[in-house]
């Protein structure tokens, strides 16, 4: 009897032994994905802090200073960057799976604080020589060391999730085979009913903590909902499906909320989790149920039922919505615009009325995927193309979707080497005089030689390039090189009046802080007569801020210089502006000379622009002239200058310097319009020009 108790006694310290550790490694895990979660979010707003330091970078460059509220902006990122650096350091340093991020945000910060410095005394030249030298490497070295650290945490939470599983179903076993051996040595019922119902309560203890760790393992801790490990999950069973059932489809919409950073500075950091809490809230809303599809034949046939549909917070501002089992792209579209229309109603935070959109991206199934990845990456190009549109705004994607987003970033890295590789040059059009058929000057257009690609068109490039910023360095590339150019050519080929060129400004250039100071310097640079210079820009650029647009062409006037608007007659601009702005020229833009012989409206229209220019003194350029008609007829209504194909379309260098020989010779400068434009051609060997 006393050895019986004896084994009895071991057999249950032995079970109460492995449920206490089964139940503290469990908790013991539980904490540890706690703190690592805590370390992610802290990882996040690290990153964050980061892009928001460097967007204060760029706003300075482009200001050419550093303002009061960007210096104290700026001090309060790098304050909070190393304050987070240091306390994920703290937190996890036992782990090893930060170390990399607390160096590289010192050394960040400590390239940020010299290119500022550069910034602050006016060095452009050399802010940005060290920006692409230090400081892109080490935001490039402080986001890679940030998302190793978050894929590590997921991976070792994951890792750990699973080995607490394990514990749990080791733990209940042994307490399953601990119920048997004391079902079979009890001798009195009593104690076994008491033993059983011990254990049954240990079991479900286990349980719930098993139920714990899973959902923390794939949900997200903020908002309750699947995180991204299993969405994905979702994602790849759906993919796998769609390759057993031909008529199987799915959708992923992937949701951002607009200019949520914004957000985070004006509410905070707890505000922030609010407002995602309560998107959350509306999101779970816009998920299908049973919505009514109005047919042709049958008015309220109803979709199929929802599936299995799941709404998965990502990570700071993303969310996504796998839609299982749809009928076609139109559920992924129907459930964008419920999305958009739930969201209308502002968010309460902190007594704050705030109105947030999203952009949302559309890929559907039909596009035969092969791997969930490959649908992730669909959504989110259509969900940046969406955003790239402006607010409130959902895109699907196509096939050609991907394709054009790798040849655009591709575009774009190739972009940014073209003025140091020397690949940029510049074509000039002659523009003429209509009055007596004389050369007068010329324009600057710049061309890209793209490695491999040829001569880009304009088109493709300059778009880029206002978008990235890097039309500010080119812009400034060719005013420096067609001055230069031009006072080379009037030294060479003197006349009288001298030859002038027109250079085109966009809308960033013209907002440059110090424009008038860089105008200063390229001319006394290059000894160009201020006189000999043509400033252009178009109707949206004078547009956007008319009082400064008319100061700052004041003072290019005041300098000598001559100022044109380009494209006149194609945007909105209102007559009262154009009577304030300084101008001396009107460029009439080439569709109205298209259809002047065509119809009676474009010729009074052309008829009235060259009559309001002489009303207010100024001149005016006919662009895209074609024919000796064009030219001929735009000369007996008054027109002063002309350029366009007949005369001679974007010539290069050698090119211009042969016509100008002629003109030196007496034979190529005036003329009638036909001698005029054949001259032109002489002087021309056989050249590839993009217009």
């Amino acid at each position: 009897m006393t050895q019986h108790r004896i084994q009895l006694g071991l057999i249950s310290g032995a079970a109460f032994l492995i449920t206490v550790v089964g139940i503290i490694a469990m908790v013991g895990v539980n904490q540890a994905n706690k703190r690592r979660h805590e370390t992610e979010t802290l990882l996040y707003q690290l990153q964050a802090d980061a892009q928001g330091l460097n967007a204060n970078e760029w706003e300075s460059i482009a200001r050419l200073e550093i303002d009061p509220d960007v210096q104290e902006s700026s001090e309060n990122f790098r304050n909070e960057i190393l304050k987070k650096a240091q306390i994920i350091h703290t937190m996890q340093d036992r782990d090893g799976l930060v170390d990399q991020v607390q160096p590289a945000a010192s050394a960040y910060i400590s390239a940020m604080q010299q290119e500022f410095a550069y910034i602050s005394h006016a060095q452009l030249a050399e802010a940005r020589e060290f920006d692409a030298r230090l400081v892109d490497p080490d935001f490039t070295v402080l986001d890679q060391a940030i998302h190793e650290a978050i894929s590590q945490f997921e991976a070792k939470s994951q890792h750990s999730s699973r080995m607490a599983l394990l514990s749990s179903i080791g733990t209940l076993l042994g307490c399953l085979v601990a119920i048997l051996f004391l079902t079979f040595r009890f001798e009195r019922g009593r104690n076994l009913q008491k033993n059983n119902v011990r254990l049954q309560e240990l079991v479900t203890q286990l349980s719930q903590s098993q139920e714990q760790l899973s959902h923390l393992a794939y949900h997200d801790s903020l908002t309750q909902l699947a995180n991204r490990a299993l969405f994905m999950d979702h994602l790849t069973q759906c993919v796998n499906r769609t390759k057993r059932h031909q008529d199987y489809k799915f959708a992923v919409v992937l949701i951002d909320v607009d200019h949520f950073k914004t957000v985070n500075d004006t509410v905070g950091h707890s505000g922030g989790d609010q407002l995602i809490v309560q998107i959350a809230e509306r999101l779970n809303g816009s998920i299908r149920r049973y919505d009514v599809v109005p047919q042709p034949t049958e008015p309220t046939v109803p979709v199929r039922p929802a599936g299995n549909d799941i709404l998965a917070r990502l990570g700071g501002d993303i969310f996504a919505i796998l839609l299982d089992d749809i009928r076609d792209a139109s559920d992924g579209v129907r459930v964008a615009e419920r999305i958009q229309q739930n969201l209308v109603a502002p968010f309460s935070i902190d007594r704050r009325q705030l109105h947030i959109t999203v952009s949302i991206g559309i890929a559907v199934s039909a596009t035969n995927y092969s791997v969930a990845e490959d649908v992730w990456r669909d959504a989110d190009t259509a969900m940046y193309g969406a955003r790239a549109g402006g607010d409130s705004r959902y895109q699907m994607c196509d096939l050609t979707m991907h394709a054009a987003a790798v040849s655009r970033l591709k575009l774009e890295s190739d972009l940014r080497q073209a003025v140091s590789r020397g690949e940029l040059l510049i074509h000039y059009q002659p523009i003429v005089s209509l009055q007596n058929g004389c050369l007068t000057g010329f324009e600057a257009l710049i061309r890209w030689q793209r490695p491999g690609f040829g001569l880009v068109p304009p088109l493709e490039f300059i778009p880029v390039a206002e978008e990235t910023g890097l039309i500010v360095p080119i812009g400034s590339w060719v005013l420096r090189e067609a001055c230069s150019q031009m006072r080379a050519w009037q030294l060479l080929f003197p006349s009288e009046p001298a030859l002038t060129i027109a250079v085109n400004f966009s809308a960033k250039q013209f907002i440059q802080p110090n424009l008038i100071e860089q105008v200063k310097q390229v001319l006394v640079e290059t000894q160009l007569d201020p006189g000999s210079l043509k400033i252009e820009f178009t109707e949206s650029v004078a547009m956007q801020d008319a009082e400064r647009t008319t100061r700052i062409l004041s003072e290019l006037k005041a300098l000598g210089l001559g100022t044109s608007i380009d494209d006149f007659g194609t945007g909105y601009s209102s007559l009262s502006y154009l009577i304030r702005l300084p101008l001396d020229i009107l460029k009439l833009d080439r569709s109205f000379v298209s259809r002047m012989d065509k119809n009676k409206e474009s010729r009074q229209i052309v008829h009235t622009i060259l009559n309001l220019a002489d009303n207010l003194g100024m001149d005016v350029v006919a662009e895209g002239i074609e024919t000796v008609e064009q030219a001929d007829e735009l000369k007996s209504l008054g027109c002063q200058y002309a350029q366009g194909y007949f005369f001679s379309k974007p010539i290069n260098k050698g090119s211009v310097e042969a016509l100008l020989n002629l003109a030196m010779r007496g034979t190529g400068k005036c003329g009638t319009m036909t001698e005029l434009a054949t001259r032109f051609r002489a002087a021309q060997p056989a050249l590839t020009s993009i217009s």
